[in-house]
């Protein structure tokens, strides 16, 4: 029997740390990508049966090397679009996991992005376990819902939600 690692075999020592890095968790996971920054990466994705094949970026830099069904491509006859599109000389095969690239997309710097995660993890650490008000005597102080009914928690709010749409790929709902 295999036994499966805790999800928190991961978690730090410093609280901060640990809500930065699910902020940012959640904001690739809403975007569907890594966003930034410019990373090389070894991409196996499934072959369209057309003409062209979408890689899950939004910002493709260079297509160096590339595989279908085991054959070996010469990388500078793909046309590809920033935009993550690349077309081959022909139809790419219909098969699972077919085609394999290496590809540089991504990023350099999307400052935009960094304050989200910033601001969502800022609301978890001021409110992790979901105060929404705090008194002691007449002193009082309240804290904001981070979406409606909910408080404290790595959250996206919906302006934050719309802010990150244009680096979000399609079709994710």
């Amino acid at each position: 029997m295999v036994e499966i690692p805790s999800l928190l075999s991961a978690v730090s020592p410093d609280r901060e740390t640990d809500y930065l890095a699910a902020a940012e968790a959640q904001v690739r996971a809403y975007c569907g990508w890594h966003i930034a920054p410019v990373v090389m990466q070894d991409l196996v994705l499934d072959g369209s049966g057309t003409k062209s094949l979408f890689v899950r970026t939004l910002k493709l830099v260079t297509v160096t090397a590339a595989e279908v069904d085991g054959e070996t491509i010469d990388p500078t006859t793909l046309e590809w679009s920033e935009a993550g599109f690349i077309r081959a000389p022909g139809i790419w095969v219909d098969k699972l996991r077919s085609v394999k690239l290496t590809v540089t997309h991504g990023f350099e710097s999307v400052p935009d992005v960094a304050e989200i995660v910033r601001a969502v993890a800022a609301r978890a650490t001021a409110s992790p376990t979901g105060v929404v008000r705090e008194q002691a005597g007449a002193v009082s102080i309240g804290f904001s819902l981070t979406a409606p009914g909910v408080s404290g928690g790595v959250v996206l709010m919906d302006h934050e939600r719309r802010m990150l749409d244009r680096y979000r790929l399609p079709g994710r709902f």
